[in-house]
């Protein structure tokens, strides 16, 4: 399973309670996918506090199987999200590799696409094992594919 790390930047002048906000109503648009896992980022205690860990400001944890179709059917949601709130971006992180998404952002958009399955890809060719159909599994043939 993987986890993909995204950050709402509401600007410098929004408070804390407006953050939040936004990401409740991105948290919410991201779960009516179906597709990943959603939750908040959570952070430690301050040093010297008797509290427990709580959640970082304007962060979300987004997880599962990132599949092609599934990362850009997030990026539409995303982009869509960032046009219709006041949010000024959302930033994403992926093992090592960032990014941002701004309003018609397409660049990042396949940039997200690009890093995820290039990196699911090197997983999976270390494997051996593809899982798709006529890959190294046994299966049979797929010719309508290219894949013979």
């Amino acid at each position: 399973m993987y986890e993909l790390v995204l950050r709402v930047d509401a600007g410098p002048m929004a408070s804390d309670e407006q953050v939040e906000r936004q990401v409740r109503g991105l948290y919410r648009d991201l779960r009516t996918l179906g597709l990943f896992k959603v939750e908040r980022k959570q952070a430690p205690a301050p040093a010297g506090s008797m509290a427990s860990a709580g959640y970082e400001i304007g962060a979300l944890i987004v997880s599962g199987a990132f599949s092609a179709a599934a990362l850009k059917a997030m990026s539409n949601v995303l982009v869509a999200y960032i046009q219709r709130s006041k949010t000024r971006s959302v930033e994403w992180e992926f093992d090592g590799n960032k990014g941002t998404f701004q309003a018609l952002s397409a660049k990042d958009q396949n940039k997200l696409v690009d890093v995820v399955a290039s990196r699911i890809a090197a997983e999976v060719s270390v494997d051996g094992d593809s899982g798709e159909p006529g890959g190294s599994d046994g299966g049979t043939p797929d010719r309508a594919a290219g894949r013979d």
